[in-house]
């Protein structure tokens, strides 16, 4: 009893610390609290199997008996005693006979400490039992009354246990708690979930992949808990609970459920290997002849260079390496997927992917139906961008077929602004060569490559906007580093840091428009981290996933002309004229326009597959058939089932949704467009640029404050003044462009428009 009087209080104060209890340990009540009881399980299964030093620190984390947590208890009124004795002159202390001592064996260890423990865990439940009783005197039934309402007002995790039989004013109550608790932990989890990827993607190795895959497995593992505790509020009635409560709360049940550990884990593992597979990927050019590993040396030798059977060669390495490897992983992949949402109610996987975003259930038509709003632009388009290359190289390819795939900027033919200064208009039109004019001045010594991010920033603050914070400058990661990998891409991170001051971009930045574009853009990311930082975690995001990519991409349109240049003193005065806009355009829209049937087939792709529309047998074949049908693009060389060439796209491999670049696409042309109106602009959309326009600044600040609080459709209507996503601002803005286009097509017999061949993986070249 000695021993066990002083264990109780020692497994007590192990027990509260688990059931996370703050305050005096006197007034400790582990009542309902799982962890706790998890942690003393795992110690009274031992039995006698181990020696008492062994279920001792399995439960307190110490193997010797210690009168510590005793005296902890008891400090308040040692305190008191102390002072009250002295005060009153109270004697302490006693004298003893002079007496032998006792010692006791310590052995047998096993039976002591089995019946000592028995002794001890029975006292616990006394101490708990003396913390939790009433102090009334009434009936047995207004007893358990007080006990129930006591447990309402001062139990946080209600939530975890069953919601029945609660009145409509504790569930709104319980779902408030609930909501806040969630928001708490979400902060601190997503923080670590950032610290981990911002680490491994600016130092790719196996301590950082494995640190990474632990950390995403954990916080699906909550993530799954919370939605699951989210799920026990549906269909219950709470009229108290405010609409942002409300959205929140549907927020949380609108999330993926991996009810196995062993599922979380696989997922965790598979995305793992699959980004690592990617980042350390190499594309050759030509047999022996490879280019460092990374998506970002194979894109710049495709921006770079025209010769046809390298890029051809190249085209072809890069899928060997990347999506011909992940095939069985997608599969295995899209059946995890679709399990995690069915405990949200949700059919399968792509169907909560672009409703639980846009919530729109008719989605997928809808993005058809906004690519038919901007197809006569990008037919003509096409036409002459075909018409153009078959004349460069004669005999490669049908001057009436599919756009060989590999003749673009990247691996993925998505975009063709290298073409510009070969096919533009008006060769005799003056122009601006943006590459041209920032290294001119890197030669001259006027702006390196450090400098970059603060041109941008200055942009930003020249709207009113906040700068950048001094830990943003001091973590962020602008050059390749030279002794080991990094993954190029270019990335913002919010670090959803308590202080609400750490954001971080990292990309491998160079001396050209394409690093220009990159900071300016990522910097956008940031700009919405930081102005939505005072919102909720649960309100911390984009309204949909397209205004996240739309903020960057809409100041990317202003920087990048030839009035914002000038305005910066990096170009001097230029000759504005039709034909100089009509050349400019032609680049944007080899940029933008090209880009668009590429960013729809991405996910169009995937979720026509997850859903069941498109068996497996059948996944490379469809891929091909969609780019062919859409963007008139076919494979460079012929392909086969075995090769999934989606899977060639970072974003395909890591199930990262590309629909939103598409969305974001036609959004940024509206932004741009509500901006310009704001900052008074006159003339041409596509000459506008509202730098230093204060007007435009205030404007997007108050829709970037909103966050995800609002549906989306207002918070685009904060902005633009309409609650509909729109190709109307993108064909505004390109209609020079397209009337010379329509023109010159007609006029030189140019053939408009594409047949998809009956097997869509045969080859586009000859």
């Amino acid at each position: 009893y000695f021993v066990s009087f002083l264990l109780k209080f020692q497994f007590y104060k192990a027990l509260c610390q688990e059931a996370g209890h703050l305050g005096s340990l006197a007034t400790c009540d582990f009542y309902r609290s799982t962890a706790a009881g998890d942690k003393l399980r795992r110690t009274l299964r031992l039995g006698r199997s181990k020696p008492w030093p062994d279920a001792l620190q399995q439960l307190t984390g110490r193997r010797d008996i210690s009168a510590d947590a005793l005296m902890e208890y008891f400090q308040p009124l040692n305190n008191w005693l102390k002072d009250y004795n002295a005060k009153n002159g109270v004697p302490v202390g006693w004298t003893q006979d002079k007496r032998g001592t006792m010692t006791l064996s310590s052995s047998p260890t096993r039976p002591v400490g089995l019946l000592l423990l028995a002794v001890a865990v029975m006292a616990v439940f006394a101490l708990c039992a003396d913390a939790y009783r009433f102090r009334d005197d009434e009936s047995s039934e207004l007893s358990h009354l007080l006990m129930k309402l006591r447990r309402d007002q001062h139990r946080k995790h209600c939530w975890k246990y069953s919601l029945d039989g609660l009145t409509e004013s504790q569930l709104t109550k319980c779902a408030r708690r609930f909501i806040h608790f969630a928001n708490q932990q979400l902060r601190k989890r997503k923080h670590r979930s950032s610290l981990a990827s911002f680490h491994y993607n600016v130092n790719i190795n196996k301590r950082n992949k494995e640190l990474l895959t632990r950390v995403d497995t954990k916080y699906r593992r909550f993530s799954s808990k919370l939605t699951l505790f989210a799920l026990k509020f549906k269909g219950k009635r709470m009229s108290g609970l405010s609409a942002s409560d409300a959205r929140m709360l549907r927020d949380l049940q609108w999330n993926m459920v991996f009810g196995r550990r062993k599922d979380s884990s696989r997922m965790s593992n598979l995305d793992s290997q699959m980004s690592q597979s990617y980042d350390t990927a190499v594309g050759c050019y030509a047999p022996g002849k490879c280019l460092d590993s990374g998506e970002d040396n194979v894109k710049n030798f495709f921006r770079t260079k025209n010769d046809y059977d390298q890029l051809r060669y190249l085209w072809k390495s890069w899928r060997n390496a990347t999506g011909a490897k992940f095939r069985n992983a997608f599969v295995e992949r899209a059946q995890l997927l679709n399990e995690s949402v069915r405990p949200a109610g949700f059919k399968n996987y792509a169907f909560f992917e672009y409703f639980t975003d846009f919530e729109d259930p008719k989605f997928p038509e809808t993005v058809v139906s906004l690519y038919n709003q901007f197809k006569p632009l990008y037919e003509q388009l096409h036409a002459y961008l075909r018409h153009r290359l078959h004349q460069k190289y004669p005999g490669k390819f049908a001057a009436n077929g599919l756009l060989p795939g590999h003749l673009g900027d990247d691996p993925w033919g998505s975009q063709y602004t290298k073409w510009h200064n070969e096919f533009v208009p008006f060769p005799a039109a003056e122009s601006i060569d943006f590459d041209g004019i920032l290294k001119d001045r890197e030669r001259r010594g006027l702006l390196t490559v450090p400098q970059l991010p603060h041109v941008a920033d200055e942009f930003y603050r020249s709207l009113g906007l906040p700068k950048m914070t001094e830990t943003f400058w001091r973590k962020s990661v602008f050059l390749k580093p030279k002794d080991h990998k990094m993954n190029c891409h270019g990335t913002a991170f919010d670090m959803h840091s308590a202080s609400r001051d750490d954001f971080r971009i990292k990309m491998c930045t160079r001396m050209d428009m394409s690093s220009f574009s990159t900071v300016h853009h990522e910097m956008g990311h940031i700009m919405y981290f930081m102005l939505y930082s005072h919102q909720p975690v649960l309100f911390q995001g984009s309204a949909n996933s397209g205004f996240h990519e739309a903020i960057g991409d809409t100041i990317t349109l202003s920087v990048k002309t030839a009035e914002h240049f000038q305005a910066i003193k990096f170009a001097k005065h230029l000759n504005d004229t039709h034909e100089s806009q009509v050349n400019t355009q032609l680049t944007q829209a080899l940029e933008n326009v090209m880009f668009l049937p590429f960013a729809m087939t991405v996910d169009l792709w995937k979720w026509r597959y997850i859903s069941g529309e498109v068996p497996k047998e059948q996944l490379n074949q469809d891929w091909w058939r969609l780019r062919g049908l859409y963007a008139g693009v076919g494979p460079s060389v012929s392909r086969s089932e075995a090769d999934t060439d989606a899977l060639s796209k970072y974003h395909a491999a890591k199930n990262i949704g590309y629909v939103r670049y598409f969305i974001s696409f036609l959004l940024k042309f509206q932004f741009y467009k509500a901006m310009c109106e704001e900052a008074g602009h006159k003339g041409p959309l596509s000459t506008c640029d509202f730098y230093k326009s204060t007007a435009a600044g205030d404007k997007l600040r108050r829709m970037l404050q909103l966050g995800r609080s609002k549906p989306w459709p207002d918070a685009l209507q904060q902005l633009t003044g309409r609650r509909d996503i729109s190709a109307d601002a993108l064909m505004e803005y390109f209609q020079p462009l397209h009337n010379w286009l329509k023109d010159y097509n007609a006029k030189n017999g140019v053939p408009v428009g594409w047949t998809v061949p009956a097997n869509p993986m045969q080859s586009a070249s000859n």
